[in-house]
């Protein structure tokens, strides 16, 4: 089902497979969950037989699996003509021979593109002979509450979409023959492609595969995808060559540099700050497996934080944090340093408060001994990010293209702090690394280096926000 995700991805995958961009360690993490998911999916069925093997060796294993009289199939794979596909379980029916698809997903919920996916897997069984009567998704209970060893029963819904599914046979036998089209394009067929891209502007494949076309990819970055294909047939390149009727008919506008401050506005936010200001910052894991007693799928589970206090406004900045060095609830450990950290009294500044606060929350729920505190914080609490949120017009800037990402507007009011220069970079390798730390599988030197780039990436956080805010300061005087 790579062509649902994205064209390109699919006629990269075929066809120049070394294009692709490598796998970050959140995404590995991710398939590595997907893997658990599965095996435990698979406690709900009993006597199940694994068909080995990919493509033409896996149907031929599923072939013989089903002549053994097998009643459940793990990891099943249907090839039909120039489709194939391999499912996670198939159940027989014993009374009329039929077969129910059981698609395994790591999501709380039915989505969209499950329904295509479990859809076009019924397309290919039965297009290779095998009847399926109904199509199930085995997805994740959101409402569980771990309570000892994991409870696939509970851990799991199990939704019969076999409604929706049949619903969308014959939009997903389109999409097929779409998907067969583009699979076998050459590659002097580049713009249909990134013409065909479902978000050109956002697309992660369109770089890569346009690596040896620089052009095409600076040019489609800046015009709407439906425009690209007819442009290049003139041969035109380099979007200020645009035509300015088309950039009308498209309603693409050249954006003009602009930087609008509402210092009145601002100094009235600030007037709420209290010294000592305590500058702060969560690094969380989640899994669709609780971990830990007590903590529900995908909980965000703080393990780490940065802490920056500054007494007053002449003084100095300070700083502390904590990390769980051992992959065990950490929510017991992170308090107990935090309320020592964290006085009485004084502003709590963070970027998305939202975030932030909803972990108090649920971190209140578990440890009740820390209530009170974790009230205070959340009361105290002031979003930083407020500031620059476009609608609030604050303090906005053309560069941050309307966001208030933290990493949009740091590099563009403190260009001398950088996330480049880090070895951790953003917040899914920081979350995926915890576990990696813990694992007792790092050299003694491997495990200090991975300890202090996780310390250093979670510490930039806060120091972005101290320079950030000094900044303002500095704008609106």
């Amino acid at each position: 089902m790579n062509y649902l995700e994205c064209p390109m991805y699919l006629w990269l995958s075929k066809h120049r497979p070394e294009l692709l961009p490598k796998d970050t360690p959140e995404k590995e993490r991710i398939f590595a969950m997907g893997r658990q998911v599965d095996e435990l999916a698979k406690k709900l069925f009993s006597a199940g037989i694994e068909a080995q093997g990919y493509n033409e060796q896996g149907w031929e294993n599923t072939k013989k699996a089903i002549a053994g009289g097998a009643e459940i199939i793990f990891q099943p794979t249907a090839v039909s003509g120039n489709i194939g596909c391999r499912a996670d379980i198939l159940v027989k029916n014993k009374k009329d021979n039929t077969w129910d698809i059981h698609e395994v997903k790591m999501a709380t919920k039915v989505k969209k593109e499950y329904i295509f996916d479990v859809g076009f897997q019924r397309i290919c069984f039965e297009n290779a002979g095998i009847t399926i009567s109904s199509t199930h998704l085995v997805h994740i209970n959101s409402d569980y509450v771990r309570k000892g060893e994991i409870n696939p029963r509970e851990l799991f819904a199990i939704s019969d979409i076999t409604d929706e599914v049949n619903r969308k046979l014959p939009e997903i036998q389109d999409e097929i023959e779409r998907a067969l089209v583009v699979a076998d394009w050459k590659e002097d067929h580049y713009a249909n492609l990134v013409n065909g891209c479902h978000n050109a502007k956002n697309c992660e494949y369109i770089e890569y595969f346009c690596k040896e076309n620089p052009k095409v990819y600076s040019f489609s970055s800046v015009l709407l995808p439906q425009t690209l294909l007819a442009l290049l047939d003139r041969n035109i390149l380099d979007y200020r060559n645009v035509p300015a009727d088309i950039l009308q008919a498209v309603g693409y506008e050249l954006e003009q540099e602009f930087t609008e401050i509402n210092a009145l506005a601002i100094k009235k936010e600030f007037e709420k700050l209290q010294y000592p200001l305590y500058f702060f910052d969560y690094e969380t894991y989640n899994s669709p497996i609780p971990p830990f007693d007590g903590v529900k799928p995908y909980q965000q589970i703080p393990f780490q934080y940065s802490l920056m206090i500054q007494d007053n406004p002449t003084a100095s900045v300070r700083h502390t944090d904590f990390l769980m060095k051992k992959f065990e609830n950490p929510m017991r450990d992170l308090l107990s340093k935090l309320e020592k950290d964290i006085g009485p009294t004084g502003s709590i500044i963070v970027w998305f408060a939202l975030f932030e606060s909803k972990r108090n929350e649920e971190m209140a729920e578990q440890e009740p001994e820390f209530i009170d505190f974790l009230k205070s914080v959340n009361e105290r609490m002031f979003d930083l990010m407020l500031i620059f949120k476009f609608k609030n017009k604050m303090y906005i800037k053309s560069e941050f293209k309307k966001l208030a990402s933290l990493k949009i507007v740091l590099p563009v009011l403190c260009p001398e702090l950088s996330y480049s220069s880090l070895a951790i970079q953003e917040g899914g390798t920081a979350s995926a690394s915890w576990p990696i730390l813990t694992n007792g599988v790092l050299t003694p030197h491997e495990k200090i280096k991975l300890e202090n780039d996780m310390l250093e990436y979670c510490k930039r956080d806060t120091q972005a926000m101290v320079s950030i805010l000094h900044r303002v300061y500095k704008d609106i005087e």
